[in-house]
Protein backbone atom coordinates (compact mmCIF):
# COMPACT_ATOMS: atom_id res chain seq x y z
CA UNK A 1 0.00 0.00 0.00
CA UNK A 2 1.27 3.69 -0.91
CA UNK A 3 1.73 6.34 1.85
CA UNK A 4 -0.14 8.87 0.97
CA UNK A 5 1.19 12.50 1.93
CA UNK A 6 -0.54 16.06 1.87
CA UNK A 7 -0.53 18.60 -0.64
CA UNK A 8 2.17 21.41 0.60
CA UNK A 9 3.31 24.39 -1.30
CA UNK A 10 6.14 23.08 -2.95
CA UNK A 11 8.44 26.08 -3.39
CA UNK A 12 10.65 26.12 -6.39
CA UNK A 13 13.49 24.95 -6.63
CA UNK A 14 15.56 26.82 -9.45
CA UNK A 15 18.09 23.41 -10.07
CA UNK A 16 15.68 20.86 -10.23
CA UNK A 17 13.42 23.76 -12.87
CA UNK A 18 16.49 24.09 -15.07
CA UNK A 19 17.62 20.77 -14.86
CA UNK A 20 14.33 19.58 -16.13
CA UNK A 21 13.97 22.51 -18.82
CA UNK A 22 17.21 21.48 -20.19
CA UNK A 23 16.44 18.20 -20.47
CA UNK A 24 13.00 18.28 -21.82
CA UNK A 25 15.03 20.94 -24.65
CA UNK A 26 17.60 18.49 -25.27
CA UNK A 27 14.68 15.94 -25.92
CA UNK A 28 12.69 18.12 -28.07
CA UNK A 29 15.58 19.19 -30.47
CA UNK A 30 16.67 15.62 -31.51
CA UNK A 31 13.13 14.97 -31.54
CA UNK A 32 12.92 17.44 -34.68
CA UNK A 33 16.56 16.66 -36.18
CA UNK A 34 15.35 12.90 -35.80
CA UNK A 35 12.09 13.61 -38.34
CA UNK A 36 13.86 15.91 -40.38
CA UNK A 37 16.17 12.96 -41.56
CA UNK A 38 12.72 11.66 -43.12
CA UNK A 39 14.05 11.77 -46.53
CA UNK A 40 11.59 14.52 -48.67
CA UNK A 41 10.35 11.67 -51.42
CA UNK A 42 9.60 9.61 -48.17
CA UNK A 43 6.44 12.65 -47.90
CA UNK A 44 6.20 14.14 -51.54
CA UNK A 45 3.14 11.97 -52.62
CA UNK A 46 1.01 12.86 -49.45
CA UNK A 47 1.91 16.16 -49.45
CA UNK A 48 1.10 16.99 -52.94
CA UNK A 49 -2.24 15.09 -52.20
CA UNK A 50 -2.55 17.10 -49.44
CA UNK A 51 -1.92 20.11 -51.19
CA UNK A 52 -4.54 19.22 -53.39
CA UNK A 53 -7.16 18.91 -50.43
CA UNK A 54 -6.59 22.27 -49.30
CA UNK A 55 -7.47 23.42 -52.91
CA UNK A 56 -10.38 22.40 -53.03
CA UNK A 57 -11.13 25.69 -50.42
CA UNK A 58 -10.36 28.79 -49.01
CA UNK A 59 -7.69 29.33 -47.10
CA UNK A 60 -9.87 30.29 -44.33
CA UNK A 61 -13.62 29.06 -45.00
CA UNK A 62 -16.84 28.52 -42.37
CA UNK A 63 -18.83 24.75 -42.02
CA UNK A 64 -22.10 26.74 -41.77
CA UNK A 65 -22.44 30.53 -43.09
CA UNK A 66 -24.57 30.56 -39.66
CA UNK A 67 -22.24 29.72 -37.42
CA UNK A 68 -19.56 31.88 -36.39
CA UNK A 69 -17.66 29.06 -34.31
CA UNK A 70 -17.22 27.37 -37.44
CA UNK A 71 -14.48 28.75 -38.99
CA UNK A 72 -11.50 26.54 -40.67
CA UNK A 73 -8.07 27.46 -40.77
CA UNK A 74 -6.03 25.99 -43.59
CA UNK A 75 -4.03 28.79 -43.61
CA UNK A 76 -1.57 27.81 -40.61
CA UNK A 77 -1.94 23.95 -41.70
CA UNK A 78 -0.81 25.04 -45.62
CA UNK A 79 2.55 26.91 -44.29
CA UNK A 80 2.81 24.19 -41.48
CA UNK A 81 3.21 21.30 -44.02
CA UNK A 82 5.08 23.71 -46.37
CA UNK A 83 7.66 23.94 -43.74
CA UNK A 84 7.83 19.97 -43.10
CA UNK A 85 8.38 19.32 -46.74
CA UNK A 86 11.29 22.27 -46.26
CA UNK A 87 13.13 20.37 -44.26
CA UNK A 88 16.72 19.57 -44.92
CA UNK A 89 18.05 16.01 -44.01
CA UNK A 90 21.56 17.34 -44.69
CA UNK A 91 21.05 20.58 -42.51
CA UNK A 92 18.84 19.14 -39.85
CA UNK A 93 19.26 21.43 -36.82
CA UNK A 94 19.22 24.47 -38.96
CA UNK A 95 16.51 23.91 -41.22
CA UNK A 96 14.16 23.20 -38.37
CA UNK A 97 15.47 26.01 -36.51
CA UNK A 98 14.78 27.88 -39.72
CA UNK A 99 11.37 26.37 -40.49
CA UNK A 100 11.64 27.95 -43.99
CA UNK A 101 9.09 27.26 -46.67
CA UNK A 102 8.27 28.78 -49.89
CA UNK A 103 5.98 31.71 -49.83
CA UNK A 104 4.80 34.49 -52.78
CA UNK A 105 2.77 37.35 -52.18
CA UNK A 106 0.91 37.15 -55.16
CA UNK A 107 -0.73 33.82 -54.58
CA UNK A 108 -2.56 32.15 -50.99
CA UNK A 109 -1.01 29.49 -48.74
CA UNK A 110 -2.75 27.03 -50.42
CA UNK A 111 -1.05 27.66 -53.98
CA UNK A 112 2.43 28.28 -52.56
CA UNK A 113 2.17 24.39 -50.67
CA UNK A 114 1.20 23.00 -54.18
CA UNK A 115 4.06 25.16 -56.12
CA UNK A 116 6.54 24.56 -53.31
CA UNK A 117 5.47 20.81 -53.63
CA UNK A 118 5.16 20.52 -57.42
CA UNK A 119 7.70 22.61 -59.07
CA UNK A 120 10.58 22.24 -55.99
CA UNK A 121 10.97 25.72 -55.61
CA UNK A 122 13.36 26.88 -52.95
CA UNK A 123 11.95 28.01 -49.73
CA UNK A 124 11.55 32.07 -49.58
CA UNK A 125 10.23 32.84 -46.06
CA UNK A 126 11.22 31.76 -42.33
CA UNK A 127 9.59 31.04 -39.64
CA UNK A 128 11.81 30.35 -37.08
CA UNK A 129 10.38 32.10 -33.91
CA UNK A 130 7.85 29.02 -33.28
CA UNK A 131 9.49 25.59 -32.01
CA UNK A 132 6.41 23.60 -34.67
CA UNK A 133 6.83 20.60 -32.36
CA UNK A 134 4.21 18.99 -34.07
CA UNK A 135 6.63 18.18 -36.89
CA UNK A 136 7.63 15.11 -34.72
CA UNK A 137 4.38 14.10 -35.04
CA UNK A 138 2.69 15.20 -38.53
CA UNK A 139 6.05 14.58 -40.81
CA UNK A 140 6.16 11.11 -39.97
CA UNK A 141 2.55 10.90 -40.64
CA UNK A 142 3.34 12.06 -43.97
CA UNK A 143 5.24 9.12 -45.14
CA UNK A 144 1.44 7.11 -44.83
CA UNK A 145 -1.25 9.31 -45.07
CA UNK A 146 -2.54 12.78 -46.49
CA UNK A 147 -3.30 15.75 -44.45
CA UNK A 148 -7.37 14.82 -44.48
CA UNK A 149 -6.43 11.10 -43.42
CA UNK A 150 -4.56 12.75 -40.84
CA UNK A 151 -7.33 15.00 -39.68
CA UNK A 152 -9.43 11.91 -39.12
CA UNK A 153 -6.67 10.07 -37.20
CA UNK A 154 -6.68 13.05 -34.85
CA UNK A 155 -10.36 13.05 -34.67
CA UNK A 156 -10.26 9.59 -33.04
CA UNK A 157 -7.66 10.39 -30.76
CA UNK A 158 -9.45 13.73 -29.41
CA UNK A 159 -12.82 11.35 -28.83
CA UNK A 160 -11.26 8.48 -27.75
CA UNK A 161 -9.07 10.84 -25.02
CA UNK A 162 -12.09 12.93 -24.33
CA UNK A 163 -14.28 9.84 -23.21
CA UNK A 164 -11.69 8.17 -21.14
CA UNK A 165 -11.53 11.56 -19.38
CA UNK A 166 -14.86 11.60 -18.78
CA UNK A 167 -15.50 7.92 -17.75
CA UNK A 168 -12.77 7.96 -14.96
CA UNK A 169 -14.21 11.43 -13.74
CA UNK A 170 -17.60 9.73 -13.31
CA UNK A 171 -15.86 6.05 -11.76
CA UNK A 172 -13.87 8.37 -9.09
CA UNK A 173 -17.36 10.26 -7.96
CA UNK A 174 -16.69 13.45 -9.60
CA UNK A 175 -19.93 13.19 -11.26
CA UNK A 176 -20.47 17.03 -11.08
CA UNK A 177 -17.45 17.69 -12.65
CA UNK A 178 -18.09 15.57 -15.49
CA UNK A 179 -21.11 17.13 -16.70
CA UNK A 180 -19.62 20.58 -16.22
CA UNK A 181 -16.66 19.63 -18.70
CA UNK A 182 -18.99 18.13 -20.97
CA UNK A 183 -20.83 21.49 -20.45
CA UNK A 184 -17.73 23.44 -21.31
CA UNK A 185 -16.86 21.12 -23.95
CA UNK A 186 -20.06 21.53 -26.02
CA UNK A 187 -19.99 25.30 -25.31
CA UNK A 188 -16.86 25.28 -27.45
CA UNK A 189 -18.33 23.50 -30.68
CA UNK A 190 -15.55 20.60 -30.31
CA UNK A 191 -16.83 18.99 -33.27
CA UNK A 192 -14.73 21.84 -35.81
CA UNK A 193 -11.47 21.28 -33.64
CA UNK A 194 -10.22 18.12 -35.55
CA UNK A 195 -10.72 20.07 -38.87
CA UNK A 196 -7.48 21.86 -38.64
CA UNK A 197 -4.44 20.77 -36.83
CA UNK A 198 -3.71 24.34 -35.40
CA UNK A 199 -7.01 23.84 -33.47
CA UNK A 200 -6.18 20.23 -31.79
CA UNK A 201 -2.36 20.34 -29.97
CA UNK A 202 -3.65 22.25 -27.08
CA UNK A 203 -6.61 19.87 -26.45
CA UNK A 204 -4.64 17.11 -27.14
CA UNK A 205 -2.01 18.62 -24.11
CA UNK A 206 -4.92 19.41 -21.89
CA UNK A 207 -6.71 16.31 -22.09
CA UNK A 208 -3.58 13.75 -21.54
CA UNK A 209 -2.53 16.29 -19.20
CA UNK A 210 -5.42 15.34 -16.47
CA UNK A 211 -5.69 12.00 -17.30
CA UNK A 212 -2.06 11.60 -15.66
CA UNK A 213 -3.07 14.37 -12.92
CA UNK A 214 -6.04 12.01 -11.95
CA UNK A 215 -3.66 8.81 -12.04
CA UNK A 216 -1.09 10.69 -9.97
CA UNK A 217 -3.20 12.26 -7.12
CA UNK A 218 -5.14 8.81 -6.86
CA UNK A 219 -1.53 7.01 -6.04
CA UNK A 220 0.79 9.70 -4.64
CA UNK A 221 -2.16 11.89 -3.42
CA UNK A 222 -0.08 14.98 -4.99
CA UNK A 223 1.30 16.47 -8.08
CA UNK A 224 4.11 19.14 -7.81
CA UNK A 225 4.60 22.29 -9.64
CA UNK A 226 6.99 20.71 -11.79
CA UNK A 227 4.30 18.41 -13.73
CA UNK A 228 2.82 21.87 -14.58
CA UNK A 229 6.63 23.13 -15.37
CA UNK A 230 6.46 20.16 -17.97
CA UNK A 231 3.43 20.97 -19.24
CA UNK A 232 4.11 25.07 -19.73
CA UNK A 233 6.85 23.47 -21.74
CA UNK A 234 5.36 21.41 -24.28
CA UNK A 235 2.73 23.85 -25.13
CA UNK A 236 5.33 26.09 -26.09
CA UNK A 237 6.56 23.64 -28.49
CA UNK A 238 3.21 22.40 -30.01
CA UNK A 239 0.85 25.35 -29.96
CA UNK A 240 0.78 28.01 -32.47
CA UNK A 241 -0.56 30.69 -30.09
CA UNK A 242 -3.98 29.60 -29.90
CA UNK A 243 -5.56 28.56 -26.65
CA UNK A 244 -2.50 28.31 -24.98
CA UNK A 245 -4.70 28.67 -21.47
CA UNK A 246 -5.93 25.79 -21.44
CA UNK A 247 -3.06 23.72 -20.89
CA UNK A 248 -2.92 25.51 -17.46
CA UNK A 249 -6.20 25.85 -16.22
CA UNK A 250 -8.25 22.83 -17.53
CA UNK A 251 -5.46 20.70 -15.64
CA UNK A 252 -5.61 23.13 -12.60
CA UNK A 253 -9.42 23.12 -12.38
CA UNK A 254 -9.37 19.35 -12.31
CA UNK A 255 -6.82 19.65 -9.54
CA UNK A 256 -8.14 21.78 -7.36
CA UNK A 257 -11.38 19.92 -7.18
CA UNK A 258 -9.81 16.30 -6.28
CA UNK A 259 -7.77 17.93 -3.63
CA UNK A 260 -10.70 20.03 -2.15
CA UNK A 261 -12.86 16.14 -2.23
CA UNK A 262 -9.68 14.27 -0.78
CA UNK A 263 -9.94 17.52 1.87
CA UNK A 264 -6.74 18.21 0.89
CA UNK A 265 -7.52 21.55 0.79
CA UNK A 266 -9.40 23.47 3.83
CA UNK A 267 -9.25 27.42 2.73
CA UNK A 268 -9.20 29.90 0.33
CA UNK A 269 -5.54 30.57 1.36
CA UNK A 270 -4.17 26.81 0.57
CA UNK A 271 -6.28 27.25 -2.47
CA UNK A 272 -4.35 30.12 -3.60
CA UNK A 273 -1.10 29.03 -3.18
CA UNK A 274 -1.60 26.15 -5.16
CA UNK A 275 -2.96 28.32 -7.94
CA UNK A 276 -0.35 30.21 -7.71
CA UNK A 277 2.66 27.80 -7.33
CA UNK A 278 1.66 25.87 -10.36
CA UNK A 279 0.54 28.67 -12.63
CA UNK A 280 4.37 29.89 -11.76
CA UNK A 281 5.74 26.93 -12.53
CA UNK A 282 3.54 26.69 -15.79
CA UNK A 283 4.25 29.87 -16.94
CA UNK A 284 8.38 29.02 -16.30
CA UNK A 285 7.96 26.31 -18.68
CA UNK A 286 6.38 28.23 -21.28
CA UNK A 287 8.29 30.96 -21.35
CA UNK A 288 11.73 29.94 -20.78
CA UNK A 289 10.99 27.57 -23.87
CA UNK A 290 10.14 30.47 -25.81
CA UNK A 291 13.11 32.23 -24.65
CA UNK A 292 15.57 29.06 -25.82
CA UNK A 293 14.69 28.23 -28.95
CA UNK A 294 15.16 32.21 -30.01
CA UNK A 295 18.75 31.82 -28.34
CA UNK A 296 19.73 28.86 -29.72
CA UNK A 297 18.06 29.56 -33.13
CA UNK A 298 20.09 33.15 -32.62
CA UNK A 299 23.24 31.33 -32.36
CA UNK A 300 22.94 28.58 -34.91
CA UNK A 301 21.77 30.60 -37.68
CA UNK A 302 23.43 34.08 -36.99
CA UNK A 303 20.87 36.25 -36.73
CA UNK A 304 18.77 37.76 -34.14
CA UNK A 305 15.59 35.83 -34.10
CA UNK A 306 14.59 37.85 -30.43
CA UNK A 307 14.24 41.02 -32.75
CA UNK A 308 12.16 39.35 -35.34
CA UNK A 309 10.00 37.58 -32.49
CA UNK A 310 9.57 40.75 -29.90
CA UNK A 311 8.19 42.75 -32.54
CA UNK A 312 5.63 39.93 -33.55
CA UNK A 313 4.81 39.60 -30.03
CA UNK A 314 4.19 43.29 -29.61
CA UNK A 315 1.76 43.19 -32.60
CA UNK A 316 -0.49 40.89 -30.87
CA UNK A 317 -1.09 43.38 -28.45
CA UNK A 318 -2.81 46.46 -29.87
CA UNK A 319 -0.88 46.26 -34.09
CA UNK A 320 -2.85 47.64 -36.46
CA UNK A 321 -6.74 46.41 -36.44
CA UNK A 322 -8.00 48.98 -38.49
CA UNK A 323 -8.70 52.10 -36.81
CA UNK A 324 -9.52 51.55 -33.44
CA UNK A 325 -8.31 52.56 -30.06
CA UNK A 326 -6.53 50.42 -27.36
CA UNK A 327 -9.38 50.12 -25.40
CA UNK A 328 -11.93 49.44 -28.43
CA UNK A 329 -9.75 47.04 -29.92
CA UNK A 330 -9.80 45.21 -25.97
CA UNK A 331 -13.83 45.65 -25.77
CA UNK A 332 -14.17 44.21 -29.80
CA UNK A 333 -11.75 41.46 -28.80
CA UNK A 334 -13.88 39.82 -26.03
CA UNK A 335 -17.65 40.45 -27.94
CA UNK A 336 -15.85 38.66 -30.49
CA UNK A 337 -14.72 35.84 -29.10
CA UNK A 338 -17.35 35.62 -26.42
CA UNK A 339 -20.07 35.45 -29.54
CA UNK A 340 -18.42 32.86 -31.04
CA UNK A 341 -19.84 30.66 -27.64
CA UNK A 342 -22.88 27.90 -28.20
CA UNK A 343 -25.64 28.80 -28.77
CA UNK A 344 -24.77 32.41 -29.55
CA UNK A 345 -22.63 31.60 -32.22
CA UNK A 346 -25.77 30.77 -34.53
CA UNK A 347 -27.39 34.52 -33.91
CA UNK A 348 -26.98 36.45 -36.71
CA UNK A 349 -26.74 39.97 -34.62
CA UNK A 350 -25.69 41.11 -31.43
CA UNK A 351 -24.93 37.85 -30.18
CA UNK A 352 -22.49 39.17 -27.80
CA UNK A 353 -25.82 41.31 -26.16
CA UNK A 354 -27.70 38.03 -25.76
CA UNK A 355 -24.05 36.52 -23.99
CA UNK A 356 -23.67 39.09 -21.79
CA UNK A 357 -27.81 39.19 -20.79
CA UNK A 358 -28.09 35.22 -20.41
CA UNK A 359 -24.30 35.94 -18.10
CA UNK A 360 -26.24 38.76 -15.74
CA UNK A 361 -29.61 35.82 -15.44
CA UNK A 362 -26.97 33.52 -14.11
CA UNK A 363 -25.07 36.07 -12.04
CA UNK A 364 -28.93 36.55 -10.84
CA UNK A 365 -29.76 33.36 -10.29
CA UNK A 366 -26.92 32.56 -8.31
CA UNK A 367 -26.67 35.03 -6.20
CA UNK A 368 -30.82 34.04 -5.43
CA UNK A 369 -29.87 30.63 -4.49
CA UNK A 370 -25.97 31.07 -3.01
CA UNK A 371 -25.33 29.62 -0.32
CA UNK A 372 -25.06 32.28 2.75
CA UNK A 373 -23.92 29.86 5.72
CA UNK A 374 -21.51 27.74 5.59
CA UNK A 375 -20.35 29.92 2.28
CA UNK A 376 -17.73 27.41 0.52
CA UNK A 377 -14.10 28.79 -0.55
CA UNK A 378 -13.58 26.83 -3.90
CA UNK A 379 -15.83 29.23 -6.01
CA UNK A 380 -13.47 31.91 -5.17
CA UNK A 381 -10.81 29.90 -6.39
CA UNK A 382 -12.66 29.05 -9.65
CA UNK A 383 -13.62 32.67 -9.92
CA UNK A 384 -10.27 33.96 -10.27
CA UNK A 385 -9.42 30.71 -12.67
CA UNK A 386 -12.66 32.02 -14.75
CA UNK A 387 -11.56 35.64 -15.50
CA UNK A 388 -7.82 34.20 -16.81
CA UNK A 389 -9.16 33.51 -20.39
CA UNK A 390 -11.25 37.24 -20.43
CA UNK A 391 -8.09 38.89 -19.25
CA UNK A 392 -5.62 37.33 -22.17
CA UNK A 393 -8.11 38.49 -24.55
CA UNK A 394 -7.48 42.13 -23.34
CA UNK A 395 -3.76 41.74 -23.37
CA UNK A 396 -3.69 40.12 -26.51
CA UNK A 397 -6.19 42.52 -27.87
CA UNK A 398 -5.69 42.12 -31.72
CA UNK A 399 -4.35 38.62 -31.76
CA UNK A 400 -7.55 38.08 -30.32
CA UNK A 401 -9.24 40.23 -32.42
CA UNK A 402 -8.11 38.98 -35.33
CA UNK A 403 -7.98 35.23 -34.37
CA UNK A 404 -11.06 34.81 -32.61
CA UNK A 405 -12.55 31.98 -34.48
CA UNK A 406 -9.61 30.02 -32.65
CA UNK A 407 -9.14 32.09 -29.70
CA UNK A 408 -12.95 31.66 -28.64
CA UNK A 409 -12.18 28.05 -27.13
CA UNK A 410 -10.11 29.10 -24.59
CA UNK A 411 -13.27 29.71 -22.60
CA UNK A 412 -13.68 26.14 -22.35
CA UNK A 413 -12.09 26.86 -18.73
CA UNK A 414 -14.07 29.51 -18.11
CA UNK A 415 -17.51 27.76 -18.54
CA UNK A 416 -15.85 24.71 -16.91
CA UNK A 417 -15.60 27.15 -13.93
CA UNK A 418 -18.58 28.77 -13.99
CA UNK A 419 -20.47 25.15 -13.51
CA UNK A 420 -18.33 24.51 -10.87
CA UNK A 421 -19.18 27.83 -8.93
CA UNK A 422 -22.78 26.48 -9.27
CA UNK A 423 -22.00 23.38 -7.95
CA UNK A 424 -20.19 24.19 -5.08
CA UNK A 425 -22.11 27.54 -4.59
CA UNK A 426 -25.61 27.12 -4.23
CA UNK A 427 -27.85 26.32 -1.45
CA UNK A 428 -28.91 23.24 -2.82
CA UNK A 429 -32.10 22.51 0.13
CA UNK A 430 -33.21 26.54 -0.65
CA UNK A 431 -33.26 24.80 -4.34
CA UNK A 432 -35.40 22.28 -3.40
CA UNK A 433 -37.78 24.70 -1.30
CA UNK A 434 -38.70 26.51 -4.35
CA UNK A 435 -38.83 24.55 -7.32
CA UNK A 436 -41.84 23.05 -5.85
CA UNK A 437 -43.37 27.05 -5.99
CA UNK A 438 -42.49 27.64 -9.29
CA UNK A 439 -43.40 24.46 -10.53
CA UNK A 440 -46.95 24.95 -8.88
CA UNK A 441 -46.82 21.54 -7.01
CA UNK A 442 -46.12 22.98 -3.85
CA UNK A 443 -49.15 21.31 -1.36
CA UNK A 444 -48.97 23.15 1.87
CA UNK A 445 -51.15 20.85 3.83
CA UNK A 446 -48.28 18.55 3.62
Amino acid sequence: MKKHTNQKLHIPNPILWGITIIILTIIEIFLLIAISKIPRSAIKNNTRESAQYFMQRDVFYNISESDTASRVDHYADAILINILYNYDDNAPLSSTLKAAYYHSDNYNENDNLLTAVSCNVAPTYEYSRYWHGSAILIRPLLTILNIKQIYNLFALLLIALTIVVLIILYRNGYKACMISFLIALIAISPWYIPMSLEYIWCFLIMLISILIILYIYNQYNIVTPIFFLIIGNVTAYFDFLTTETLTLLAPLSILIIVMYEKNKLENFKEGMKVIISHSLAWGTGYISSWIIKWTISSIVLHKNIFSEALSSASSRIYGNAGNMTEIKLSVHALIRNISCLLPFNFIQKYSYVYAILSFLVILMIYYLFRKIKNKNFITGLFAIIYCIPYIRYITLANHSFVHYFFTYRAQFASVFCLCIIFYYGIDKKLVSKILPFISGSHNPSR
